[in-house]
């Protein structure tokens, strides 16, 4: 009887063991191993250490049987930390290896049903990534972090623009793209605007629509301060020189009878600018690399992160952050200020009006009671071009 026991025991054992090794398996194909050693290092990893065990709890069927499905469902459960968001897709890989001699449709639903099993044990953590602690100053951090590369930087020749007005007022024209047309507008050349404003008269002419849930800023503007809210556009060009998906500030109080808006270091800061006032001219010369829209793409992300300290003395930061855009964010480097230390978090991309949650834990020992968060770098998603 203790033997009929025992061995159903062990078959129903089967189970778990076998995710535990297609998910061991599947991780190890895709490290590029052999089907041989992948699989022989995962039944290394299950089976030995529930050999051990159960020679421990007195070496019978059951104890076999009970040592096999608590070590198989401790390494489906602590695969996220260590591997973070891999579990289902290196099981998928062990289900669909060891399944090929079945033949296809057998192969699918053998998939199918092994990861429906998988779910059972709950939605997979969210992965922790290492935030790296950063000596540097944050010029240097922002300028080595990743960023957008703009079409054909390489090869683009310097712009040269004639501008109106009198020295102090400089009036250059720009093409602004909307969803379906452009238009040629005028800007005031403003070096000590960070957004570039238009109003709103001008967002209809261009059939742009302000969002309902439009972020706002505050302008500091010669009528005084005033929330304005915040539109994206496809893209602004200087001649032949473009900058796409520019964040513009809707502001009335921006424009003259001379000027549609203001240009702001969102597009003038793509540039090495030089003011000629002899020949009433502005030479436009992109910066070579890539390009940090950080200026462009902040006013988007809306973030809410909580610091948790363990008692092994390790400090993660759990950031939850939402992409307002239209369109999505390709990278984002943050960086983390806790007491006299500074650490960079690289996000992943964030889909258009879509949010992400990321956990980063700080290098341990870390002494951090309160911490800020602030965007370092970002870069939208492939351009328009």
């Amino acid at each position: 009887m203790a033997n009929w026991i025992g061995g159903l025991a062990l078959v129903l054992s089967g189970p778990p063991v076998l995710l535990a090794v297609c998910a061991m398996t599947g991780l190890g194909l895709d490290q590029n191993l052999s089907s041989q050693m992948a699989t022989l290092g995962a039944l290394f990893v299950v089976v030995l250490p529930a050999v051990g065990l159960a020679s421990a709890l007195g070496g019978h069927a059951i104890a076999h049987a009970l040592a096999l499905v608590g070590i198989s469902l401790a390494i489906l459960v602590a695969f996220p930390s260590y591997f973070p968001e891999r579990r289902q897709s290196a099981t998928q890989v062990g289900l669909e290896y060891f399944s090929r001699p079945l033949g296809t449709a057998r192969q699918a639903r053998v998939v199918k049903f092994g990861l429906a099993m998988l779910e059972t044990l709950g939605p997979e953590p969210i992965g922790t990534i290492r935030a790296q602690r950063s000596k540097a100053t944050t010029r240097q951090v922002e300028e080595a972090s990743p960023a957008e590369t703009e079409r054909g930087d390489a090869e683009r020749q310097a712009t040269w623009i004639p501008y109106q007005g009198d020295g102090e007022t400089i009036v250059v024209p720009a093409h602004i793209d909307g969803p379906d047309f452009g238009e040629e507008l005028r800007f005031i050349f403003d070096t000590g605007a960070t957004l570039t404003t238009i109003s709103k008269d001008v967002l209809e002419l261009l059939d742009i629509e302000i969002p309902a849930d439009a972020p706002e800023i505050r302008l500091h503007t010669a009528a005084g301060e005033m929330q304005a809210k915040l539109v994206l556009v496809d893209a602004i060009w200087l001649d032949e020189q473009v900058v796409e998906w520019i964040t513009i500030a809707v502001c009335e109080h921006c424009s003259s009878g001379e000027a549609d808006g203001l240009l702001g270091l969102n597009v003038s800061s793509h540039f090495r600018v030089s003011i000629d006032h002899d020949t009433r001219g502005i030479e436009f010369v992109p910066r070579p690399g890539r390009r940090n829209r950080r200026l462009d793409i902040q006013p988007w992300l809306e973030f809410n992160s909580v610091l948790r300290r363990w008692d092994d003395e390790r400090v993660e930061i759990t950031i939850d952050a939402n992409n307002r855009a239209h369109r999505g964010i390709k990278s984002t480097v943050l960086e983390v200020k806790c007491s006299d230390e500074h650490f960079t978090i690289h996000l992943d991309p964030i889909a258009a009006k879509k949010s992400i949650t990321q956990r980063a834990s700080l290098p341990w020992g870390t002494r951090c009671e309160t911490f800020e968060l602030t965007p370092l770098a970002a870069a939208w998603e492939t351009n328009r071009f």
